[in-house]
């Protein structure tokens, strides 16, 4: 109970107060402090050509640019990882519920295709 109070306080509470950042234990060091830096960089870059610039619609227009940049850079490299890195693990849960179904293990070997459900959706695998 203790312990899950305080992932609520840590998680929910410190991550309001900071605008969303907080530090993942389950995560390596370098993803807290990749985190950490584009935090930064988004909380500091609008109060620093507020102070350094005058408010022109130039200056709107290069924030709202190099935003746009950095969104489109993050969802690039996110995807490319994804596509790169996604194996497409099995879920069968489905399977094992029409097993029960059917009664024990009758079938489980008959060569017949089964609808399971992967990361990337739905689709159509030979029972093991």
């Amino acid at each position: 109970m203790g312990s899950q109070t305080l992932q609520i306080l840590r998680q929910g509470v410190w991550a309001s107060v900071t605008g969303g950042w907080y530090y993942d234990p389950d995560q390596n060091t370098f993803v807290n402090a990749l985190h950490l830096y584009i935090w930064l960089f988004l909380l500091c870059f609008p109060f620093t050509l507020y102070m350094a610039l005058p408010p022109t619609m130039v200056i709107v227009g290069i924030y709202c640019g190099v935003i746009a940049a950095m969104f489109l850079l993050l969802k690039t490299v996110n995807y490319r990882l994804h596509h790169a890195l996604d194996e497409g693990e099995v879920v069968e849960h489905q399977a094992k519920e029409n097993q029960i179904r059917r009664g024990g293990t009758e079938g489980a070997n008959d060569g017949s295709a089964t609808r399971r459900e992967d990361s990337n959706g739905p689709g159509l695998a030979d029972e093991l």
